[in-house]
Protein backbone atom coordinates (compact mmCIF):
# COMPACT_ATOMS: atom_id res chain seq x y z
CA UNK A 1 0.00 0.00 0.00
CA UNK A 2 2.86 2.38 0.84
CA UNK A 3 4.15 1.82 -2.69
CA UNK A 4 0.91 3.14 -4.12
CA UNK A 5 0.85 6.05 -1.68
CA UNK A 6 4.27 7.13 -2.92
CA UNK A 7 2.54 7.89 -6.23
CA UNK A 8 -1.03 8.70 -5.25
CA UNK A 9 -0.18 11.25 -2.55
CA UNK A 10 1.97 13.59 -4.70
CA UNK A 11 -0.34 13.18 -7.72
CA UNK A 12 -3.43 13.91 -5.65
CA UNK A 13 -1.73 16.89 -4.04
CA UNK A 14 -0.68 18.39 -7.39
CA UNK A 15 -4.07 17.91 -9.03
CA UNK A 16 -6.02 19.24 -6.05
CA UNK A 17 -3.84 22.24 -5.34
CA UNK A 18 -3.54 23.15 -9.03
CA UNK A 19 -7.31 22.96 -9.48
CA UNK A 20 -8.18 24.96 -6.36
CA UNK A 21 -5.50 27.61 -6.90
CA UNK A 22 -6.51 28.10 -10.55
CA UNK A 23 -10.12 28.59 -9.53
CA UNK A 24 -9.14 30.95 -6.71
CA UNK A 25 -7.18 33.20 -9.06
CA UNK A 26 -10.04 33.21 -11.58
CA UNK A 27 -12.49 34.13 -8.82
CA UNK A 28 -10.29 36.96 -7.54
CA UNK A 29 -9.64 38.34 -11.03
CA UNK A 30 -13.31 38.34 -12.04
CA UNK A 31 -14.66 40.06 -8.93
CA UNK A 32 -15.43 43.71 -8.27
CA UNK A 33 -13.03 46.01 -10.11
CA UNK A 34 -13.12 48.55 -7.27
CA UNK A 35 -11.30 46.13 -4.97
CA UNK A 36 -8.62 45.04 -7.44
CA UNK A 37 -5.82 46.97 -5.73
CA UNK A 38 -6.70 45.53 -2.33
CA UNK A 39 -6.56 42.06 -3.87
CA UNK A 40 -3.27 42.97 -5.55
CA UNK A 41 -1.79 43.77 -2.15
CA UNK A 42 -2.94 40.38 -0.88
CA UNK A 43 -1.53 38.36 -3.78
CA UNK A 44 1.71 40.38 -3.62
CA UNK A 45 2.16 39.37 0.02
CA UNK A 46 1.38 35.80 -1.01
CA UNK A 47 4.04 35.96 -3.73
CA UNK A 48 6.59 37.29 -1.24
CA UNK A 49 5.80 34.31 1.00
CA UNK A 50 6.22 32.13 -2.08
CA UNK A 51 9.78 33.34 -2.71
CA UNK A 52 10.61 32.81 0.97
CA UNK A 53 9.03 29.37 0.89
CA UNK A 54 10.99 28.47 -2.25
CA UNK A 55 14.26 29.31 -0.46
CA UNK A 56 13.32 27.41 2.71
CA UNK A 57 12.04 24.24 1.04
CA UNK A 58 14.94 24.01 -1.40
CA UNK A 59 17.35 23.68 1.53
CA UNK A 60 15.29 21.09 3.39
CA UNK A 61 15.48 17.33 3.13
CA UNK A 62 12.20 16.85 4.99
CA UNK A 63 9.41 14.78 3.44
CA UNK A 64 7.14 17.84 3.31
CA UNK A 65 9.67 19.99 1.43
CA UNK A 66 8.59 19.02 -2.13
CA UNK A 67 4.98 19.85 -1.28
CA UNK A 68 6.01 23.14 0.29
CA UNK A 69 8.11 24.00 -2.77
CA UNK A 70 5.16 23.27 -5.04
CA UNK A 71 2.90 25.56 -3.01
CA UNK A 72 5.59 28.26 -3.00
CA UNK A 73 5.86 28.19 -6.80
CA UNK A 74 2.09 28.38 -7.26
CA UNK A 75 1.97 31.34 -4.86
CA UNK A 76 4.29 33.29 -7.13
CA UNK A 77 2.44 32.00 -10.21
CA UNK A 78 -0.83 33.25 -8.72
CA UNK A 79 0.53 36.81 -8.57
CA UNK A 80 1.59 36.71 -12.22
CA UNK A 81 -1.76 35.25 -13.30
CA UNK A 82 -3.75 37.73 -11.22
CA UNK A 83 -1.98 40.75 -12.69
CA UNK A 84 -2.56 39.34 -16.18
CA UNK A 85 -6.21 38.35 -15.82
CA UNK A 86 -7.12 41.70 -14.27
CA UNK A 87 -5.38 43.56 -17.10
CA UNK A 88 -2.86 45.17 -14.76
CA UNK A 89 0.14 43.70 -16.59
CA UNK A 90 -0.51 42.53 -20.13
CA UNK A 91 1.06 44.45 -23.00
CA UNK A 92 1.03 47.83 -24.76
CA UNK A 93 -1.71 46.79 -27.21
CA UNK A 94 -5.23 46.50 -25.81
CA UNK A 95 -7.43 46.54 -28.91
CA UNK A 96 -8.73 43.84 -31.28
CA UNK A 97 -6.64 42.34 -34.03
CA UNK A 98 -7.31 43.95 -37.42
CA UNK A 99 -8.68 41.75 -40.18
CA UNK A 100 -6.90 40.69 -43.37
CA UNK A 101 -3.32 40.90 -42.12
CA UNK A 102 -0.41 38.54 -42.67
CA UNK A 103 0.43 35.78 -40.19
CA UNK A 104 3.70 37.52 -39.37
CA UNK A 105 1.87 40.75 -38.59
CA UNK A 106 -0.71 38.90 -36.52
CA UNK A 107 2.05 37.29 -34.47
CA UNK A 108 3.73 40.65 -33.92
CA UNK A 109 0.50 42.28 -32.76
CA UNK A 110 -0.38 39.28 -30.60
CA UNK A 111 3.02 39.53 -28.93
CA UNK A 112 2.37 43.19 -28.14
CA UNK A 113 -0.83 42.25 -26.32
CA UNK A 114 1.02 40.04 -23.81
CA UNK A 115 4.69 41.13 -23.94
CA UNK A 116 4.81 42.78 -20.50
CA UNK A 117 3.22 39.69 -18.97
CA UNK A 118 5.82 37.45 -20.63
CA UNK A 119 8.67 39.59 -19.30
CA UNK A 120 7.21 39.35 -15.79
CA UNK A 121 7.01 35.56 -16.10
CA UNK A 122 10.68 35.36 -17.06
CA UNK A 123 11.62 37.71 -14.22
CA UNK A 124 9.66 35.59 -11.72
CA UNK A 125 11.32 32.43 -13.02
CA UNK A 126 14.71 34.08 -12.66
CA UNK A 127 13.87 35.20 -9.12
CA UNK A 128 12.92 31.68 -8.05
CA UNK A 129 16.08 30.34 -9.66
CA UNK A 130 18.19 32.81 -7.67
CA UNK A 131 16.73 31.72 -4.33
CA UNK A 132 16.93 28.00 -5.14
CA UNK A 133 20.23 27.80 -7.10
CA UNK A 134 22.76 25.23 -5.90
CA UNK A 135 20.33 23.68 -3.43
CA UNK A 136 19.43 20.05 -2.87
CA UNK A 137 15.76 20.24 -3.76
CA UNK A 138 14.74 23.19 -5.99
CA UNK A 139 11.16 21.96 -6.37
CA UNK A 140 9.77 25.50 -6.61
CA UNK A 141 12.02 26.30 -9.56
CA UNK A 142 11.15 23.09 -11.40
CA UNK A 143 7.45 23.66 -10.76
CA UNK A 144 7.50 27.23 -12.06
CA UNK A 145 9.66 26.22 -15.05
CA UNK A 146 7.22 23.45 -16.05
CA UNK A 147 4.25 25.81 -15.65
CA UNK A 148 6.03 28.45 -17.74
CA UNK A 149 7.00 26.08 -20.55
CA UNK A 150 3.55 24.51 -20.69
CA UNK A 151 1.91 27.94 -20.71
CA UNK A 152 4.07 29.05 -23.65
CA UNK A 153 3.09 25.84 -25.43
CA UNK A 154 -0.61 26.51 -24.73
CA UNK A 155 -0.40 30.11 -25.98
CA UNK A 156 1.37 29.12 -29.20
CA UNK A 157 -1.11 26.30 -29.69
CA UNK A 158 -4.07 28.66 -29.37
CA UNK A 159 -2.41 31.15 -31.72
CA UNK A 160 -1.73 28.42 -34.27
CA UNK A 161 -5.28 27.14 -34.15
CA UNK A 162 -7.64 25.15 -31.92
CA UNK A 163 -11.36 24.64 -32.54
CA UNK A 164 -12.55 24.42 -28.93
CA UNK A 165 -10.93 27.25 -27.00
CA UNK A 166 -13.00 28.30 -23.96
CA UNK A 167 -13.15 32.05 -24.48
CA UNK A 168 -15.66 32.41 -21.65
CA UNK A 169 -12.82 31.96 -19.15
CA UNK A 170 -11.39 35.32 -20.18
CA UNK A 171 -12.23 38.18 -17.82
CA UNK A 172 -13.49 41.44 -19.34
CA UNK A 173 -10.07 43.16 -19.56
CA UNK A 174 -8.79 40.39 -21.86
CA UNK A 175 -11.67 39.86 -24.26
CA UNK A 176 -9.69 41.51 -27.08
CA UNK A 177 -7.21 38.61 -27.01
CA UNK A 178 -9.73 36.27 -28.59
CA UNK A 179 -9.46 38.17 -31.87
CA UNK A 180 -5.81 37.08 -32.18
CA UNK A 181 -6.56 33.34 -31.95
CA UNK A 182 -7.39 30.79 -34.63
CA UNK A 183 -10.56 28.86 -33.81
CA UNK A 184 -11.32 27.38 -37.22
CA UNK A 185 -8.71 24.63 -37.40
CA UNK A 186 -6.19 22.50 -35.53
CA UNK A 187 -2.82 24.16 -36.02
CA UNK A 188 0.49 22.28 -36.31
CA UNK A 189 1.73 23.46 -32.91
CA UNK A 190 -0.97 21.39 -31.20
CA UNK A 191 0.44 18.18 -32.61
CA UNK A 192 4.02 19.18 -31.77
CA UNK A 193 3.04 20.08 -28.19
CA UNK A 194 1.02 16.88 -27.78
CA UNK A 195 3.88 14.77 -29.08
CA UNK A 196 6.30 16.48 -26.68
CA UNK A 197 4.13 16.10 -23.58
CA UNK A 198 3.24 12.51 -24.44
CA UNK A 199 6.91 11.71 -24.94
CA UNK A 200 7.77 13.20 -21.54
CA UNK A 201 5.05 11.19 -19.85
CA UNK A 202 6.12 7.93 -21.49
CA UNK A 203 9.77 8.59 -20.56
CA UNK A 204 8.80 9.32 -16.94
CA UNK A 205 6.72 6.14 -16.64
CA UNK A 206 9.55 4.10 -18.13
CA UNK A 207 12.03 5.67 -15.71
CA UNK A 208 9.78 4.85 -12.75
CA UNK A 209 9.43 1.27 -13.96
CA UNK A 210 13.22 0.87 -14.16
CA UNK A 211 13.92 2.67 -10.84
CA UNK A 212 16.07 5.29 -12.56
CA UNK A 213 15.35 8.03 -10.02
CA UNK A 214 16.99 8.15 -6.62
CA UNK A 215 14.66 7.79 -3.59
CA UNK A 216 15.06 11.46 -2.65
CA UNK A 217 13.97 12.48 -6.17
CA UNK A 218 10.88 10.31 -6.30
CA UNK A 219 8.30 12.76 -4.95
CA UNK A 220 9.68 15.62 -7.04
CA UNK A 221 9.56 13.65 -10.30
CA UNK A 222 6.07 12.26 -9.61
CA UNK A 223 4.80 15.80 -8.98
CA UNK A 224 6.39 17.18 -12.15
CA UNK A 225 5.04 14.24 -14.16
CA UNK A 226 1.54 14.96 -12.84
CA UNK A 227 1.94 18.61 -13.82
CA UNK A 228 2.97 17.69 -17.36
CA UNK A 229 -0.02 15.32 -17.55
CA UNK A 230 -2.33 18.20 -16.59
CA UNK A 231 -0.76 20.32 -19.31
CA UNK A 232 -1.33 17.55 -21.86
CA UNK A 233 -4.95 17.31 -20.74
CA UNK A 234 -5.31 21.09 -21.10
CA UNK A 235 -4.09 20.84 -24.70
CA UNK A 236 -6.59 18.08 -25.53
CA UNK A 237 -9.42 20.19 -24.11
CA UNK A 238 -8.59 22.72 -26.84
CA UNK A 239 -9.73 20.39 -29.62
CA UNK A 240 -12.31 18.17 -27.92
CA UNK A 241 -15.98 19.21 -27.77
CA UNK A 242 -15.71 19.48 -23.98
CA UNK A 243 -15.57 22.88 -22.31
CA UNK A 244 -12.85 22.87 -19.68
CA UNK A 245 -14.34 26.11 -18.34
CA UNK A 246 -17.09 23.95 -16.79
CA UNK A 247 -14.50 22.72 -14.30
CA UNK A 248 -14.19 26.22 -12.87
CA UNK A 249 -17.78 27.39 -13.24
CA UNK A 250 -17.89 27.98 -9.49
CA UNK A 251 -15.03 30.49 -9.78
CA UNK A 252 -16.28 32.38 -12.84
CA UNK A 253 -18.47 34.97 -11.16
CA UNK A 254 -19.76 37.71 -13.47
CA UNK A 255 -17.42 40.67 -13.81
CA UNK A 256 -19.15 44.03 -13.51
CA UNK A 257 -18.31 46.01 -16.61
CA UNK A 258 -18.65 49.75 -16.57
CA UNK A 259 -19.38 51.30 -19.92
CA UNK A 260 -16.70 53.73 -20.97
CA UNK A 261 -16.63 56.00 -23.96
CA UNK A 262 -13.44 55.64 -25.97
CA UNK A 263 -12.83 58.45 -28.41
CA UNK A 264 -12.12 57.48 -32.00
CA UNK A 265 -9.00 59.59 -31.85
CA UNK A 266 -7.64 57.39 -29.05
CA UNK A 267 -8.08 54.27 -31.12
CA UNK A 268 -6.45 55.91 -34.10
CA UNK A 269 -3.48 56.90 -31.96
CA UNK A 270 -3.14 53.35 -30.59
CA UNK A 271 -3.27 51.85 -34.08
CA UNK A 272 -0.78 54.37 -35.43
CA UNK A 273 1.65 53.41 -32.69
CA UNK A 274 1.86 49.80 -33.95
Amino acid sequence: MSNYLAYLLPIGFVVTFWYVSTGAVLWLARGERESVHVKLLGVTMLAACGFAGAAITSNSAAAWAPYGGFVAALSVWAWVEFTFLTGLITGPRVIDCPEDITERRRFHLAWRTVSHHEFVLVAALGGIWLVTANTAQPVAFYTFAVLWLMRISAKLTIFSGVPAFSADMMPAPLTHLHSYFRVDRIGPIFWAATLLTTGLLVAAVAAFHNDVFAPNQHTLVVMMTALVALAALEHWFMILPIKDSNLWRWAMVPTPVKKTVIQDETLKTASAAE
